[in-house]
């Protein structure tokens, strides 16, 4: 019995590096996208991590894959946001009065997570009418990590991201393996 006690508890503990990897993805698309269309990169600082330059490069080349093309007269600019951050951390939003109204980026929880959690790797992508300025697709993808670095995780959000741009608006969560 003593014996087996060692052993239950390294399990337990690789057990949470064993469970799936939850992405989770939101997309919103107020408006008809004509895709395949032209883009335009939204201007970017130039110190940009090194990260970020590597998941906007990543977002063009899905969006070429899909038919897009980049040229400066486009129809859409493109902009890439990219956060590693702190999965305990709540992000909110709030009113001019310093009320928080809305979850911009939930904390860890065991309702939107599987297994350990120390940081929230997250992509936002926005396509924005270039004419009128009306936000034609917004998609992001998220997902919380144990071990696994930002460059490991960014393929995966790079893909969710751009998939929600053939669904319809909302939420959802799927599951791959991988390293947490």
């Amino acid at each position: 019995m003593i014996r087996a006690l060692p052993i239950a508890a390294a399990a337990a503990v690789l057990a949470g590096c064993a469970s799936p990897v939850v992405t989770r993805i939101d997309s919103a698309s107020p408006v008809a996208v004509a895709a395949p269309a032209s883009f335009a990169l939204a201007p970017v600082p130039d110190d940009l991590a090194p990260e970020h330059v590597q998941a906007r490069d990543m977002v063009v080349a899905g969006l070429r894959q899909r038919g897009w093309r980049d040229a400066e007269a486009a129809d859409y600019l493109l902009a890439v946001a990219l956060a590693d951050r702190p999965a305990t951390a709540n992000l909110k939003a709030g009113d001019d009065a310093g009320r928080a109204v809305a979850v911009l980026a939930p904390a860890a929880t065991r309702d939107n997570n599987k297994g350990c959690a120390r940081r929230d790797h997250r992509l936002g992508i926005t396509l924005t009418e270039r004419t009128s300025g009306v936000i034609a697709y917004s998609g992001s993808a998220a997902e919380f990590h144990c071990k696994a670095a930002l460059s490991e995780s960014l393929p995966h959000l790079v893909s969710a991201a751009l998939d929600g741009m053939g669904r319809p608006s909302g939420s959802r969560q799927q599951e791959r393996d991988g390293p947490r």
